[in-house]
């Protein structure tokens, strides 16, 4: 196989993370370091790697500086000696059973994420290559965190499928490669607790569906209204605050950044998940994120997806909630969302969403073919 295999041991988990210089990066690496760690205290029968990678000579320093936080999670960076040195990246790869990528170029005052398509496209295209030759694609679970998601994860998959398929592979990468967009979930519940002044310290939990970028993001905000009962005016002011919540956060930095130290904490918050999976905490997990609703053969990626195709006049990538084992990866898509497509508001914002998503798309997939 052209991959190592990672320790036999179970409850012996390697997280490669890749882009750990970049802003994303180094909060997500302290996040990973301080909160996994919390997860394998005292337990003899766990152990958790922390693979960090990046082209940036700064990772050294990030290394030894994170690595000074007394968790018991092993740290070890990797850093290419020069442009055309790839062992650094197959090194940091080898074995690892979940890869994080927050990798590429950031946004910076007027670029929308489509603008920074074609660099970061070529990024994953390496990357892919790197975890296809280096990781066991039939159990890697996949974290594209990298924009613009909506138009890279198809680039992802696409590449890792033709890597398996070079090298002969039976793997079902298409329920193993996830667009983390769990940072729009986190932006409509902190939206929403600031609009209810936070009564009750309440942590509301508001399903966002579609994609990662303007209009294609989906806030479902209609049970909240319900229980709430804020006006439609407040709830349209809210959708258009998630949707463009991260110019929020580029515009206010002034030219410094985007946003990433939310999202360093909702990719914690969302890799966690697949951490619990991995070390055996728990059998299953329940996210919502951005996934190919077909699998190699076009068909069904799993039970829900056709349902989902057919609300959204059969969209190929798509954040839905879904339900995940550490075995088959998707096995199961939640479509009790649909029933809240039906209200007029959002009915509007599905349309609006479904033709900007389908370019998203296209564009990707055109790239990788």
């Amino acid at each position: 196989m052209p991959y190592i295999e990672s320790s036999e041991k179970k409850g012996s988990v390697k997280v490669a993370l890749l882009g750990a210089a970049g802003g994303i990066g180094q909060p997500l690496t302290l996040l990973l370091k301080t909160q996994l760690g919390a997860k394998i205290l005292g337990q003899e029968n766990k152990q958790l790697e922390l693979a960090l990678y990046d082209i940036a000579p700064i990772l050294e320093g990030v290394s030894a500086d994170v690595s000074h936080v007394n968790t018991p999670v092993l740290l070890k960076h990797y850093i290419p000696k020069d442009r055309d040195d790839e062992s650094a990246l197959s090194e940091c790869l080898q074995g690892a059973s979940l890869v994080i990528i927050p990798a590429g170029v950031p946004r910076k005052p007027g670029m929308s994420r489509d603008d920074l398509f074609a660099i970061n496209a070529g990024i994953i295209r390496t990357l892919a290559k790197g975890i296809a030759g280096n990781c066991d694609l039939s159990k890697v679970f996949v974290l594209v965190i990298s924009n613009p998601v909506n138009s890279l994860v198809p680039v992802m998959v696409e590449e890792l499928a033709k890597e398996a398929k070079r090298l002969e592979i039976a793997a079902p990468v298409q329920r193993r490669v996830f667009g983390v967009t769990h940072l729009d979930a986190v932006r409509a519940s902190t939206f929403l607790q600031q609009l209810t002044n936070y009564s009750g310290n309440r942590v509301p939990s508001v399903p966002v569906i579609g994609g990662h970028s303007g209009e294609t993001i989906l806030p479902l905000f209609g049970e909240a209204q319900k229980e709430l009962g804020f006006s439609d005016e407040q709830l349209a002011k809210l959708v258009h605050r998630v949707q463009y919540g991260g110019d929020e956060v580029v515009e206010a930095k002034k030219g410094a950044g985007s946003a990433t130290l939310s999202m360093a904490y909702a990719g914690y918050e969302f890799a966690s998940n697949f951490a619990d999976l991995l070390l055996g905490t728990v059998d299953k997990i329940n996210v919502t994120t951005f996934i190919s609703l077909l699998d190699a053969d076009k068909a069904p990626v799993a039970e829900g997806a056709s349902e989902v195709l057919e609300a959204t006049d059969n969209t190929e990538y798509f954040a839905v909630p879904l339900e995940v084992t550490a075995e088959e990866g998707i096995v199961k898509i939640d479509t009790s969302f649909l029933t809240q497509l039906n209200e007029n508001n959002t009915r509007k914002l599905l349309t609006a969403c479904i033709s900007a998503l389908k370019k998203n798309i296209e564009l990707g997939i055109t790239f990788a073919s």
